[in-house]
């Protein structure tokens, strides 16, 4: 439930910070430089956007494309997550997805970010299609490309991230 509430918050202030034209990269959250630090984890985050799109797929929504920006915001924050020991879409700097999204020059057009911890990565898409927010989310019709990723913590602990998005610039 906590999980839920954070993430309906995260993408309600996405939502209404949409940018039409992708504004120039800010400087970069904390969580975008603890990347070339945290190997993460490839093939797990393969799996979970495979596991994201399945449910999709099973519920008649498009597919997604998956696209190296939002990966890299996902693959990030899931690092950043890692070192802090807890899911939350906040960074452990206060930044919120649509602060990494501007980052690295992404429009922010319905930008929203699930995030989850401790099970496989098909088990956290499973926890977010219990109804609610962050099913909805994962189901939704807004979004058109995919990033995630997944790292593993000191205590072995493993975090999963995804973020999806609209590229309105096209």
């Amino acid at each position: 439930m906590f999980r839920a509430s954070i993430t309906a918050i995260a993408a309600l202030g996405a939502l209404g910070a949409c940018d039409r034209i992708a504004p120039a990269p800010v400087a970069e959250p904390m969580e975008q430089s603890l990347a070339a630090s945290c190997a993460g984890d490839g093939p797990a985050a393969d799996r979970l956007a495979q596991a994201v799109e399945a449910a999709r797929v099973a519920e008649g929504k498009t597919v997604l494309a998956r696209t190296e920006a939002l990966d890299r915001i996902a693959q990030s924050h899931a690092c950043d997550m890692a070192l802090m020991g807890r899911a939350d879409v906040a960074g452990s700097n206060g930044s919120n997805v649509v602060d990494r999204a501007r980052a690295v020059g992404y429009p922010t057009c319905g930008v929203v970010q699930l995030v989850g911890g401790g099970t496989s990565p098909e088990g956290t898409v499973a926890d977010w299609l219990i109804p609610g927010p962050n099913r909805e989310q994962v189901l939704g019709q807004l979004s058109f490309e995919i990033g995630s990723g997944v790292a593993r913590g000191a205590d072995g602990r493993v975090w999963h991230s995804v973020v999806l998005g609209n590229d309105c610039r096209a």
